[in-house]
């Protein structure tokens, strides 16, 4: 096997196959050359090519959260790594496995006027769980042990989120020798995440005759975490509710928060606020949750999950428990828990089922295109087992007014909340993904990230609907910015522009802006098996409105 002739650089490759990292993103360059030519080389390693490196890092993070797999990003030195940073903040909050690999001139050269020279080592060091800086130095004993050593710890915290090796390397870059030894070496890290039975039964008996809430954030699909919730929850003083990106989906579940908080009083208010608040997975979409809970008089928040044990989101943290939801699940459901006796499951259920009703009879607009009926009719005709992919904003909000479609997956970047970055992730999970996959983006995310559009040979089975309402339509939602005169100029940032752009890049595409073409339209491209990009042009004045109307009818 022929590979690159610089030692350092096959240890580096030989730790990343050890420990399961063989998907790599490379951006072109120089710089990284050896590693291009050690990885191109390796018959355990998979290998694409993507210029742009904030795309690049952006697919990435797509094809781990897919894959559930580590991935490996690998670009030039200079200001090419600095380009992976809003790709790695997201990860880091997810916790979605990633591996920067930033070539870099020795280090003896930074600050000396070098071309494509900066401080480089621990570029990423807020955000990363580990960071190694390996220099292209002579073989020795010592030096080979104290890089096999601490590598093998750096790759062993993958698991947790993103970590970042730095390799200082020097010219010439391009030379090649034929493999003959193997530099890996693993180190077995080993936790015991079993739940301890006393806090099981302390738990179980501070429930007792108790309102308890599960709030379930951004989660991905979980094989049993949905069947040990159901038995959970199937206390009648139990209630569960999710976000689509919970990805838990049930009869028994309340799905659409925002749409059952909008109907609550403020004279019945502590009906509703539980006493007991268990939460877990990721990010909460919903705000009104948020401010809801807050004000609630909690006895306890029992916080479960393995990352970010200190997070505070409610303001009553009692409890943080570092294992996974089914763990903890698991345990609950094996100790005879909540008694029976109560209405607070059937209070919330019978609001859910109401509000749900009232969303179906609500009309709107007949003579203009508005964003909730695009939306609307997008989840009625969204087929079973498909996976949606998310745009920030308001995109992510509309979309938690609608049931959950059985069998679906919903993804979205909501580590940090950023609209850059959207169509790279949904290209990157599409790429190893066999489903239909479908893109929901309004138009300011769109144009941040249309460089990505690019790579779609990469990612045929991806269809994007791009919702152009001429701005950032979240700016007309939400309160104070909507009545602020900056508001079209500054935080709207209203433009002209269109999604046409896809068609010079090779996708096919369309644009409608009539209602009456709107079900038909999207029922072609959700059937299409063409590479596809619709727009849907709708009333920016007219949208909020209706999204008002919507909350008043169905409160």
């Amino acid at each position: 096997m022929i590979t690159s002739n610089k030692w350092t650089v096959q240890l580096v490759i030989d730790q990343c196959v050890a420990h399961g990292v063989i998907h790599w993103v490379f951006s072109p360059g120089s710089r990284n050359a050896p590693l291009a030519i050690a990885a191109e080389h390796h018959p355990a390693i998979e290998t694409v090519v993507i210029h742009d490196e904030r795309s690049a890092a952006f697919f990435a993070l797509g094809l781990a959260e897919q894959l559930g797999q580590p991935v490996a990003l690998c670009c030039t030195s200079g200001s090419a790594p600095a380009n992976y940073l809003p790709a790695i903040t997201e990860a880091y909050y997810r916790s979605i496995p990633l591996l920067v690999v930033s070539a870099d001139r020795p280090m003896a050269w930074t600050d000396q006027g070098d071309g494509q020279t900066i401080r480089q080592h621990g570029i990423f060091k807020d955000f990363t769980h580990r960071v190694l800086h390996l220099e292209d130095r002579k073989e020795e004993s010592s030096t080979l042990w104290e890089y096999q050593r601490d590598s093998a710890f750096l790759l062993n915290q993958l698991a947790l989120g993103p970590v970042h090796i730095n390799l200082g390397l020097s010219e010439p870059l391009y030379g090649t020798e034929t493999k003959d030894r193997f530099y890996h070496r693993t180190i077995s890290l080993i936790e015991n995440q079993s739940i301890d039975t006393m806090l099981v039964r302390t738990l179980v008996e501070l429930m007792k005759n108790r309102k308890v809430m599960v709030l379930c954030g951004q989660h991905p699909p979980t094989p049993g975490l949905q069947e040990a919730l159901e038995t959970f929850g199937s206390n009648e003083q139990v209630v569960v509710l999710t976000e689509n990106t919970s990805n838990l989906f049930s009869q028994r579940f309340n799905a659409c928060i925002d749409r059952s908080l909008n109907s609550i009083d403020a004279s019945i208010e502590t009906d509703f606020m539980p006493d007991i608040l268990i939460t877990v997975g990721g990010a909460v979409v919903s705000k009104r949750i948020k401010t809801f809970l807050r004000r609630a008089p909690l006895l306890a928040h029992i916080r479960i999950g393995l990352d970010f044990p200190e997070m505070d989101t409610y303001q009553q943290l009692t409890h943080s428990i570092k294992a996974s939801s089914l763990a903890f699940f698991e345990a609950m459901n094996r100790n005879k828990a909540i008694s029976q006796g109560s209405s607070y499951f059937k209070r919330w259920k019978d609001l859910d089922l109401e509000a749900q009703r009232k969303c179906e009879r609500f009309i709107t607009p007949q003579d203009k295109l508005v964003d909730f009926e695009v939306y609307r009719a997008f989840f009625a005709l969204l087929p079973e087992d498909s996976v949606v992919h998310l745009g920030n904003s308001s995109v992510i909000r509309y979309a938690q007014l609608f049931n959950p479609i059985k069998g679906c997956t919903y993804l979205a970047n909501r580590g940090t909340s950023g609209i850059d970055g959207c169509i790279s992730t949904a290209m990157g999970y599409a790429s190893k993904d066999q489903r239909l996959n479908v893109l929901l983006i309004g138009d300011v995310s769109f144009l941040y990230d249309v460089n990505a559009l690019q790579l779609r040979e990469l990612s045929p089975n991806l269809k994007i609907i791009l919702i152009n309402n001429q701005g950032g339509g979240i700016f007309n939602i939400i309160d104070g910015s909507k009545d602020s005169p900056q508001r079209a100029k500054y935080f709207e940032a209203k433009h002209p522009r269109n999604g046409s752009v896809a068609a010079a890049f090779g996708w096919k595409y369309r644009q409608i802006e009539d209602r009456n073409f709107l079900k038909d339209t999207l029922q072609e491209l959700l059937l299409s098996t063409e590479i596809e990009c619709l727009e849907i042009s709708t009333n920016d004045e007219i949208s909020p409105r209706t999204l008002d109307d919507f909350f008043t009818f169905v409160k």
